[in-house]
């Protein structure tokens, strides 16, 4: 019979199915869209013919990502459903508890997380070209065919949006780290 902590944890999974499935979905369609556009109109943007191309290289390296990704993603789930999570002991005898999270940090693969580090690196220096490439032509963006150059701009100008907030809240984590850090130095 499985314990308390894994069943909560299968039902946990099970809450957050729907909202995982529509995230899945969402960061499968920007792929496929960008895809799907730079490979139909490839010779349709002669303000930069680069433009195509380069949606057809960001889409490759976001669906590259996401493999590498869910790779320890179901390395990860099956080890939780074939090692379910010792329950946590308040008389302060964790050694199995210890024991577990060091073997699941250990069950991922670091050459997947490695080659995940080296595309996501590849995905930003793309972005940046991209950036060049579809602010470079705003001007004559008349001399592209609309949907390649909306939708890439689109897309540069939703990346900056993103990554400027990430970039905030990585700030303001490192702020509270480094606050909490003083106060327990003090």
């Amino acid at each position: 019979m499985p314990s308390k902590a894994a069943v909560t944890s299968r039902l946990s999974f099970f809450n957050l199915l729907p909202c995982v499935i529509v995230i899945t979905l969402f960061c499968l369609a920007i792929p496929l869209i960008l895809l799907t556009i730079g490979i139909t109109k490839r010779d349709d943007c002669q303000a930069d013919p680069r433009i195509p191309k380069w949606m057809i290289v960001v889409a490759v390296l976001m669906l590259i990502e996401r493999f590498i990704g869910s790779v320890n993603t179901v390395k990860d789930r099956r080890f939780i459903r074939e090692n379910p999570k010792p329950v946590f002991e308040e008389d302060g005898d964790n050694h199995a508890l210890i024991d577990w999270t060091q073997r699941r940090k250990h069950n991922k693969s670091s050459v997947f997380a490695v080659l995940g580090a080296f595309v996501r690196l590849v995905q930003f220096i793309t972005f940046i070209l991209g950036c060049v490439y579809v602010f470079g032509i705003y001007s004559i963006s008349d001399q592209c065919n609309p949907l390649v150059f909306w939708t890439s701009y689109i897309y540069c100008l939703l990346s900056i949006i993103f990554y400027i907030i990430g970039a905030c809240v990585l700030g303001c984590v490192c702020c509270c780290v480094a606050l909490m850090n003083d106060s327990f130095a003090q």
